[in-house]
């Protein structure tokens, strides 16, 4: 174990659950009690390293729904001490490399915590060197802090879209959506990408071929993809029945339909005690069992859950080098590392009315 010097630093702090969600839908000039999540000037700089861990000084922080959770504290199994840093997807230069022979002090890195979600909205962070890549050179700090979603659209797109397959993407303006547009188009060849959003431009720029504005269409009801249905339909929101709908449009599993769940039929799971938690585990399996059961008559049900993180990483960030893929951040992005600046990003993400994906600047390079 390394021992580097003690010192202090300025970290976003939260002291109790907040519920994002129901404070996003009271009113936009709605904020957090400082008193629930706040700026610590004095707060304790990491200060001891293990083997193939690297300290950085962070650049920016993107919000992901999994910070969301967290923060909520839905989940048990997620529950933090309090105070604790929350954010764990970030871009930031190695200050300290541990002695590692992959990566020098100097080096800008995209990185990580994983399955632990938190350390990111701090002026220093531990990683793991297996959770870190070099930042590619055309790519802004905010973008390489927020490419965390497009490995999520990567795994449910390349692992579950054919070339020449016909692919209906729900929420494609927020992180994941504008993400799976892209990589649908330009790397799995699908030969029709359909959107819905209320974001036309948006997801048509990025290479939608139609966009559905779901506040005035039902996608299900449309005639035109009753009679010739989708291959892969992507699901980013989460919620609205949407499976039972998607048997309207979408392929049986025998004719090779899927429906890739990237957020479940609950958006925001109530996780929080131990009978919940084993109850909500318990169920995740029913639903692909079934439909696999099921092929002949219903699409296939893929829960996509995280994994391949290091490779789609790597994966992800070479899109952006080569131009493929862009990083689209909601119009309020970057927002400030100051403690209404934090807030206001949590509360966006919240909301799920994001277009793009939220991201805090922490330091200047």
């Amino acid at each position: 174990m390394k021992v580097t010097s003690a010192t202090t630093m300025k970290a976003i702090e939260v002291h109790h659950f907040v519920d994002l969600w129901g404070q996003a839908q009271k009113t936009p000039e709605t904020s957090i009690s400082i008193e629930l999540i706040s700026m610590n000037d004095n707060a304790t700089k990491p200060a001891s390293l293990k083997k193939k861990q690297l300290l950085v000084k962070v650049l920016a922080c993107s919000i992901s729904p999994g910070d969301v959770i967290t923060v909520q504290g839905n989940m048990l199994v997620m529950h933090q001490p309090f105070p604790f840093v929350p954010g764990m997807d970030i871009c930031g230069v190695i200050v300290d490399n541990n002695g590692s022979t992959q990566f020098q002090n100097g080096n800008v890195v995209v990185a990580s915590n994983g399955m632990t979600p938190v350390g990111g909205m701090a002026e220093y962070m531990i990683v793991d060197e297996t959770g870190a890549v070099i930042k590619p050179a055309g790519a802004s700090n905010e973008e390489g802090a927020s490419s965390s979603s497009a490995i999520t659209a990567r795994n449910a797109v390349m692992d579950h879209v054919k070339e020449g397959d016909r692919v209906l993407i729900l929420g494609g303006s927020g992180g994941v959506g504008t993400a799976a547009i892209q990589i649908a188009k330009h790397h799995a060849k699908a030969s029709l990408v359909v959107a819905s959003s209320t974001q036309s431009d948006l997801c048509k720029e990025l290479g939608a071929d139609q966009v559905i504005n779901y506040q005035s269409e039902d996608w299900w009801a449309i005639k035109e993809f009753q009679e010739d249905k989708f291959d892969v339909l992507i699901d980013t929101v989460g919620g609205g029945n949407f499976y039972k709908r998607a048997t309207e449009v979408l392929k049986t599993g025998k004719q090779g339909g899927s429906f890739v769940a990237v957020t479940g039929d609950d958006p925001h799971p109530d996780c929080t005690t131990v009978w919940k938690t084993i109850k909500f585990f318990a169920n995740l399996p029913c639903r692909p069992v079934y439909t696999k059961m099921k092929a002949g008559t219903l699409p296939k049900y893929v829960l996509l859950l995280p994994y391949g993180e290091a490779e789609g990483r790597k994966e992800v960030l070479g899109w952006m080098q080569a131009g493929s893929l862009k990083i689209k951040l909601d119009a309020d992005s970057p927002l400030p590392f100051t403690s209404e600046g934090v807030r206001k990003a949590f509360l966006k993400v919240g909301s799920g009315h994001a277009h793009g994906k939220v991201v805090v600047q922490i330091a200047e390079e």
